[in-house]
Formats: structure tokens, sequence, C-alpha cells
């Protein structure tokens, strides 16, 4: 984290007239919308708004006029005309989250828009200028999408000027036991509940979860720990962990690595990867040759 850290702090240096499309890369829940609302603040447009899509939350078929915007008539149920989110965005920020769930169509139409800066909202005869910022953000391994077709490369380059990964909680050690603490701190605060703190047994639950559900499950952990304990001290039991399954990672990858002939890159992503976190797990486990 200290790495993305010091990434940002490069990309949003004082001086730079603009900053460049970044793709946010990351597993559900390690923080990517929370980065992108940061990068927001942070940057040139932090005066104008910071709108969120999930492309994956919307229907394929109601995306295209989320984002472009329709015309009265332009469909049966359009009786007024709607700006999409790329007008509403202009002169601040477009953040794009899970990416990848764009269809093969709309991937075409949102490359035009970002290399001519504009739009053409469905059923209009002429396309209107935007400006702002876009940033991009995903679950899935994008280059291996764009190696298999599922993803237009000229999109990926155009999105992916620089790249920001985020690793998954299980793998920022200590970071979990500060995290927690954190978040553990805001909701007791919430609540109007007294100061609570972490026992050993629950520090070391912590940090033998193997967290699927990254920074939001940790979270969502807290949460229940602090209205559930029975005192200021909070054990391991509320926490209702179960400890990683390290021996089936472990054996998934050695799966992957046979599969590929001991190929690190084609392992990644065959495991929807990106390499160094991959390169990361294997000395984990022990399993570089």
């Amino acid at each position: 984290m200290r790495a993305v850290r010091r990434r940002v702090e490069r990309l949003l240096a004082p001086g730079l007239h603009r900053a460049p499309p970044i793709l946010i890369q990351g597993e559900t829940g390690t923080g990517k919308t929370f980065l992108a609302s940061l990068l927001h603040r942070a940057g040139p447009r932090a005066q104008g708004p910071f709108v969120a899509v999930d492309c994956a939350a919307i229907p394929h078929d109601l995306l295209e006029s989320e984002l472009f915007g329709h015309e009265r008539g332009a469909f049966t149920d359009a009786h007024t005309a709607k700006a999409g989110m790329f007008q509403v965005a202009s002169r601040g920020t477009l953040f794009l989250d899970e990416i990848g769930a764009l269809s093969g169509p709309l991937q075409s139409k949102l490359l035009t828009a970002l290399e001519s800066r504009s739009v053409r909202r469905l059923g209009a005869t002429r396309a209107e200028p935007v400006d702002l910022w876009v940033l991009a953000a995903t679950s899935v391994n994008l280059a291996a999408a764009t190696r298999a077709g599922r993803f237009l490369e000229a999109l990926y380059h155009r999105l992916a000027v620089v790249t920001l990964e985020l690793p998954p909680l299980r793998e920022r050690g200590d970071d979990i036991l500060a995290l927690g603490e954190s978040l553990l701190t805001r909701v007791c605060a919430d609540y109007g509940l007294a100061p609570r703190r972490l026992s050993d047994d629950a520090r070391a639950a912590l940090r033998a979860h193997a967290w699927p559900g990254n920074v939001r499950e940790l979270g969502n952990v807290m949460e229940r720990a602090a209205l559930l304990a029975e005192d200021e001290r909070i054990t391991a039991e509320p926490l209702e962990l179960s400890p990683r399954e390290v021996g089936d990672e472990a054996a998934t990858i050695r799966e992957a690595l046979q599969a590929t002939g001991g190929n690190v890159k084609q392992a990644a992503a065959r495991l929807g990867l990106p390499r160094s976190t991959l390169r990361h797990r294997l000395a984990r486990h022990g399993l570089y040759s």
C-alpha cells in the first residue's frame, strides 16, 4: 500500500496540467471506489463532480442510455430527454467501476467517446463535447481478457495509461490489524459505544482469516464484533472467523503451474491474477523452485 501511495503522489504532483487515465485493479472489496474518490479529491478536477457508475450493476440494455444519455422518443419509455453520466460528470471525474463487464458494442462506443472527447445521445444526430477525467476499475484481469479477445485492446490501452493495483487484504500483513482497529474505533463512535479493543486471540484470528471479501468484509466483522461483544475487550469468538485454507490455495497454484509447464505469466492468466500477485503467493507458499 505504501507503493500505491507513492505512485499516487507522483501522479498528482503539483505542476501537472492534467492527470492521466488510471485503471485501478483489485479484488472485490479492496477499496477501489474509495481510491477513485480519493484521487478525485486530490486531483485537478476536485472542484467538479465525482460520478461513479457500476457497469456490472446496470442491465446491458440500460447501460448505454445511463452512460451517454438519450433524446426524447429514442426508445419506448424515453418520454423526456436525459443527459448521460458522461455529461453529468463534465468538468469533473467519471469513475467506471467493473469496466470489464461492458459488452463489445459498448466498449466500442466508449472508446469513440474517449478518443473524440464527445458523446452522442441515443436518438441524437450530433455529438456533444465533454470535458472530464476518466478513472476505471476492475476486479478481473483485464489484460488477460484483452488477450483472450473479450475486451478491446485499444480501449484497454486508452484506460490503462497508469495502473494502480490494490493488493487483497490477506496479503497486507499487519495492515489487517491496523485497518481493523481503525474501523473498530469508527464503528464504536458511530453507535455511541464505549471504545473497544482487540484481544490477542482476536488479533490472531484476523491474521489467520482468508478475507475473501477484503476490506468490506473486515468492516462488517468489526461492526458485528463491536455490537455483540460482552465487554470492552473483543475476543475471537464474536468475530466469527475461520482460518484461511492455505493448502487449497497452494494446490490450485500447483495445478495452474503444472498445466502451463511452470510458466508464471501463463499460470497467472489461467488463475485470473496479476503476475505480481501470483509471485507473492508463490513466495508465501514456498513454491519457487
